[in-house]
């Protein structure tokens, strides 16, 4: 049986956001698929001895570091995402493996360990890091975090290469991204492949019944979601006060990380509700009307986006929102750039039970055709590790 390393940037159980949920479902294709596959996490702090139990009972060796946070790995010419994770090039696995899969530069300290020596190297790019800070720092209103992000941004523009070129596979979770890199760099064209988050038909529901609430889920410590949140609910939720019975569900993770500039705006609206990490995600789908992503700003594929679509939820987005999705306006989902044209997109799907069915019932087919992370890594797999016999 051949053996895959995942090496995560952080603990992926329970899949609570975007990238634990890819992180956690290539874990499950790769032994799906056949492969023995062990776990490398660099995590804030220990998980619970409870979620460790769960994650050992699918992978066949856990290893878990914690990064390191010290002022060395601030000041450091590596980014910091980085160097706080230097501990995984120490890790004593005491053991080859065919493959080895980064999840993210973040964990390129690996590199560096000698498990890494004698393997196919595979890096998952879920984001072009020097555009992803560039926006983290644009989009902050604190100069201190300002200044940090256009740090990491520009050590990026130079770490982020030499990465690329020592993988063999990158594997890229945008299209478009993937599409950009093979443009600026053709002699990676070979090696750069579409391999999209994983949908499975048997587990998409139908189009969501719900009231007339609008829906949004995500990452609420993430400048990008908590600004995209403060701009519907400051421009767009207005514009939808006089229908009867609209309100505005807001959830997502904090990870106990305080939100209360959030919070503060929540309370002054009787009818917008505030909801922080919780448990099960399917009540807050089956009992909304629409899924909202107005986000204006970030990079890679909004996983929030094809998570709603399984659930069953229509949807209207930015253009941002959907950008790499390969998704069409008013195929797949309404795309919305003004509040205006957000609330009017927001009332059509809650007045028109017809244009939800179509538009969930377009994107679900694309879904099924085109995001299948299990055929895409089973084909470059199998011809990458029979090619390193």
């Amino acid at each position: 049986m051949k053996s895959v390393l995942v090496v995560a940037m952080d603990f992926p159980y329970p899949p609570g956001h975007g990238s634990a949920v890819d992180m956690w479902t290539r874990i499950l294709v790769l032994k799906e698929m056949g492969y023995r596959v062990d776990l490398l996490a660099s995590v804030n702090e220990m998980p619970e001895e409870a979620l460790m139990r769960t994650v050992r009972e699918t992978v066949g060796s856990l290893w878990v570091v914690v990064r390191r946070r010290g002022l060395k790995s601030i000041l450091s010419v590596v980014p910091f995402q980085v160097r706080s994770r230097i501990g995984l090039q120490n890790v004593q696995l005491g053991q080859h493996y065919d493959a080895v899969v980064l999840e993210s530069e973040y964990v390129a300290a690996f590199l560096k360990n000698p498990a890494a020596r004698q393997t196919k190297l595979i890096l998952r790019v879920h984001n072009e890091q020097v555009s992803y800070f560039r926006e983290f720092a644009e989009g902050s209103g604190n100069w201190l975090k300002k200044l940090y992000y256009y740090s990491e941004s520009l050590k990026f523009r130079f770490f982020s290469p030499k990465v690329k070129r020592t993988c063999d596979l990158l594997w890229f979770i945008s299209d478009n991204e993937r599409q950009k890199h093979v443009r600026r760099n053709p002699q990676d064209d070979l090696k750069s492949h579409f391999v999209p988050p994983h949908v499975k038909p048997t587990t998409m529901h139908p189009c969501s019944t719900g009231n007339r609430t609008a829906l949004f889920i995500g990452t609420l410590t993430i400048s990008h979601n908590s600004d995209a949140v403060a701009w519907y609910v400051e421009n767009v939720h207005p514009l939808l006060s006089d229908l009867e019975g609209y309100s505005f569900q807001v959830a997502g993770r904090t990870a106990g990380q305080p939100i209360p500039k959030l919070k503060r705006l929540v309370q002054q609206y009787k009818n917008v509700f505030l909801e922080e990490d919780p448990a099960v995600l399917d009540g807050l789908y089956e009992n909304a009307a629409v899924f909202v992503n107005p986000v204006i700003c970030g990079a890679g594929v909004k996983i929030k986006v094809i998570q709603a679509l399984q659930a069953g939820m229509p949807i209207v987005s930015t253009s941002m929102g959907v950008e790499g999705t390969g998704f069409k306006d008013s195929v797949h989902l309404l795309v919305a750039d003004t509040a205006h044209e957000f609330a009017t997109c927001v009332r059509r799907l809650i007045a028109e039970p017809k244009l939800r069915k179509s538009l969930v019932s377009n994107a679900q087919a694309f879904l099924s055709e085109r995001y299948d992370m299990k055929s895409n890594m089973q084909n470059v797999l199998s011809e990458t590790l029979s090619s390193s016999c």
